[in-house]
């Protein structure tokens, strides 16, 4: 990557003194600047990317007890304020705050977290990416040019600069899926979102693996009216209650339950992807003699699966923490990848 502009840089390009420069992008109270002037040095700053640093000053003169975590998730939802509950009681252990920051870009086309970094108003970046998405490509070039601490969530990828913390889907459904095929399911319904993403490929594979070689048992996968661009609409009964739109699709998502159950009798077993969605099955059909079981459960519903996996949101949060204030000390860049091991069996059989 080309070397990041200077504030010389753009005073050059637009003509004008460093002096200046500096009066324009700070906003210098008592300096006055003509408008074309401004706009030549607001044009110079887009053309040459340029964005102030005073992280190295900040630095120099003191140490910046606050982590920015980059969250773009409803936070009414229990796994995501778990997540962050974590985070913040580890930093707060330490002597460190937590920011929070958006993924917002600004008219430079700098997202807020690489701002907040290079202003010195952050050590070190988390990042909990929006629908498991990391960050951009133009964000993490600023990012490794600068040598800053970067720990990316969820997200399956992998860097040369930066410490990754993931879930371990595919293990983790493995698992429950072999808890459940011990009740002896003649057959298993795996109900998914209506979502391609890495993690609901591993979980799916999860399934698979479990069930690969047992001719006694028949899988059937279905998908849920529960896509990417519906989570919203989802995950809005949490902070707002019924709407007429979440209704909707509740009522959309019952009859998918519903002929899902057909495809099954008394004594098969329901593997739901997401948390919550054993109750559905449980609504629909009340009297069936399911064996109910979710992948991904927060503590919502303890009562509608006979087997949950909980997940360890509070402890991915620590791990998050951990590995930055590693990163922000000078430790090594790693990959963390926590095991989905809690499973617990509500009812027995």
């Amino acid at each position: 990557m080309n070397k990041r502009a200077t504030l010389k840089d753009v005073a050059r390009e637009a003509g004008v003194t460093a002096a200046t420069v500096s009066y324009v992008v700070n906003n210098t109270p008592g300096q006055t600047v003509r408008p074309e002037t401004r706009d030549r040095v607001l044009a110079a700053v887009a053309k040459l990317n340029y964005i102030p640093n005073t992280h190295a000053q900040t630095l120099r003169s003191s140490c910046i007890p606050c982590v920015g975590v980059v969250i773009r998730k409803n936070l009414a939802v229990p796994r995501f304020a778990q997540m962050v509950f974590g985070i913040q009681e580890r930093l707060e252990q330490e002597g460190h705050n937590a920011l929070l920051l958006g993924n917002a870009v600004d008219g430079r086309g700098f997202t807020d977290y690489v701002g907040a970094y290079l202003a010195g108003r952050v050590s070190g970046i988390i990042f909990i990416g929006t629908e498991n998405m990391g960050p951009d490509k133009k964000s993490l070039e600023l990012l490794q040019a600068e040598r800053a601490p970067l720990v990316v969530f969820n997200c399956q990828t992998e860097g040369d600069f930066y410490s990754t913390v993931d879930l371990d889907y595919r293990g983790g459904a493995r698992l429950i899926t072999s808890r459940v095929l011990a009740r002896r399911c003649r057959r298993v319904l795996y109900f998914r979102p209506d979502a391609d993403t890495p993690q609901e490929r591993l979980r799916e594979q999860g399934v698979r693996d479990a069930v690969e070689g047992r001719s006694d048992v028949e899988l059937i996968v279905r998908s849920a009216p529960i896509a990417l661009d519906s989570i919203e609409v989802w995950d809005a009964r949490y902070y707002a209650g019924d709407t007429d739109e979440g209704l909707r699709l509740n009522e959309v998502f019952m009859e998918s339950a519903r002929e899902a159950l057909a495809l099954v009798e008394d004594g098969d077993a329901v593997i739901a992807s997401w948390s919550t969605w054993t109750h559905y099955f449980r609504k629909a059909e009340p009297t069936r003699d399911i064996v109910y079981a979710e992948l991904a459960n927060n503590g919502e519903s303890w009562v509608a699966s006979d087997l949950y996996t909980r997940m360890p949101n509070y402890d991915a949060g620590v791990a998050c923490a951990d590995e930055i204030l590693s990163l922000v000390n000078g430790g090594a860049c790693c990959a963390r990848t926590i095991k989905l091991a809690n499973v617990f069996e509500a009812r027995q059989p």
